[in-house]
């Protein structure tokens, strides 16, 4: 291992990209602006000093805890702009930067940039990546004048002649690692990371029959505990994968009973008065009026895989939500369409293997709303979440879920008015009991040659 090194780091975060059509920093991600989680990673790391280098319009909180802001001295010059503030401000021998713009960058890679000796600059088959590296801070801010003096701003020619000094050295990148690399620019390569952003990558030793490790890199689900407030008041914790935690708060609030609708909301935020580490994993509720939280049959602290966790009787659930209405159950053909493309829809399931699905299709079989997360009921309350802000008719919907069907996802989809629910795996003989007397349709075991129906349908003449 190399000896440790004093460095700071810096998080470039004031380019701009009119491709995508809004500032990459503020986009949310995994409840966090961007520059936050990219900030968190780099302070993971133990620098010195943080900073921040950004452009002098960018609307940045003015006190951002332990981090110091930069502002590019000479606006328009892009990346090598940025660095060149940094590289000025700085007092530590190595400077490590990171780009806002590249989501999927890891910790543990940067890491492996903290050589020692000399400057360590990633390179792939397109070249120099210079927007994760470490920088031998002196030296380099020399070559960067020099080179912005004589109207040269390309980092590619700046870094072969940092190479040809021995100012730096390349780190080439394997398969494992160029997908680190991966810039967002437009809204495309959004729409790209929005698929995959719920996951993280990790380092694993993978063996076969032979006994030999292998070192890959995998992916697994993210996972992260979410406070729920209503008027300030905590009502719930839950461990949930990042992302539409509104639709989350949502739908667990309505579904509880706490609220009736939408309209009932004022505003939805996350909480500014807690730990730093917490940060996005706290949302406040605020109502039109005073919360009755007497409804709440869940426990204030819940897990992932809570089940039942205390619920009241069947009897009792009835008293807030009345038995679904007559309907027509689905077509038998439809059905067994449903769990082919519920798999093609899971684009973060196919990568981790980790995550329950919950989806919304219309009676002619489309897919219009797929919510994944590591616990089933925080994937339904996210849909149902959804449903209630854009309207949905759920009442003329079909509910299918990736695993086993508890008495809590019925209760819930009950609360929606959801009269179909299928499952992928068994229900439970309190599922089975509920959707009996509440006049829903259960069907488990989809398969795409079979399925169970254990009410509704004919097995409930």
């Amino acid at each position: 291992m190399p000896a440790p090194i004093r460095f700071d780091a810096a998080l470039l975060a004031g380019g701009r990209s009119s491709r995508l059509g809004r500032d990459k920093a503020f986009i949310d991600w995994r409840g966090l602006p961007l520059y936050a989680a990219q900030l968190r990673k780099l302070g993971s790391i133990g620098p010195e000093r943080l900073w921040l280098s950004t452009r002098p319009d960018q609307p940045f909180p003015e006190v951002l805890e332990g981090v110091a802001r930069v502002v590019d001295a000479v606006p328009g010059l892009g990346p090598i702009g940025g660095l060149q503030s940094v590289l000025a401000a700085s007092e530590a021998p190595f400077l490590l930067v990171l780009a806002v713009d590249l989501p999927k960058m890891e910790p543990s890679f940067l890491e492996r940039l903290l050589d020692g000796a000399v400057g360590v600059v990633p390179r792939s088959e397109r070249g120099w990546e210079p927007l994760a590296a470490c920088y031998p801070r002196a030296a380099l801010l020399d070559l960067v004048e020099a080179f912005l003096a004589a109207g040269n701003r390309r980092l590619q020619d700046l870094l072969d002649e940092a190479a040809a000094r021995g100012i730096v050295k390349p780190l080439h990148l394997d398969e494992h690692s160029v997908p680190l690399f991966a810039n967002l620019n437009t809204p495309g390569d959004l729409a790209t990371f929005e698929r995959g952003k719920h996951d993280e990558v990790v380092s694993i030793d993978r063996y076969g029959l032979d006994g030999v490790g292998v070192r890959l890199l995998d992916h697994v689900a993210a996972e992260e505990p979410l406070a729920i407030r209503v008027n300030g008041m905590d009502v719930s914790v839950t461990m949930r994968t990042p992302g539409h935690d509104d639709e989350l708060a949502i739908g667990f609030l309505f579904t509880e009973g706490v609220i009736h609708g939408v309209e009932e909301i004022a505003e939805i935020a996350h909480c500014p008065d807690v730990d730093p580490e917490a940060v996005g994993n706290a949302l406040d509720v605020r109502l039109r009026r005073e919360a009755d939280l007497s409804s709440l049959t869940r426990h204030v602290f819940t897990s992932s895989s809570c089940g039942i966790c205390g619920k009241a009787t069947i009897e009792s659930v009835f008293g807030n939500f009345p038995p679904v209405g007559i309907h027509e159950p689905p077509d038998p053909c439809l059905l067994l369409s449903l769990s082919a493309k519920l798999r093609a829809a899971q684009e973060t399931f196919e990568r981790t293997g980790g995550l329950h699905a919950s989806a919304l299709f219309d009676r002619a079989g489309n897919l219009l709303l797929l919510r994944e997360d590591v616990g089933r009921h925080n994937a339904l309350d996210k849909v149902i979440g959804n449903a209630l802000r854009h309207d949905l008719p759920m009442d003329e919907l079909i509910l299918l879920v990736s695993g086993r069907i508890s008495f809590e996802l019925m209760q819930k989809a009950l609360a929606a008015r959801i009269p179909v629910v299928v499952g992928i795996s068994a229900p439970s003989s309190l599922a089975v009991k509920l959707a009996k007397k509440s006049g829903q349709t259960l069907v488990g075991f989809l398969r795409e040659r079979g399925f169970n129906v254990y009410a509704g349908g004919e097995s409930s003449r």
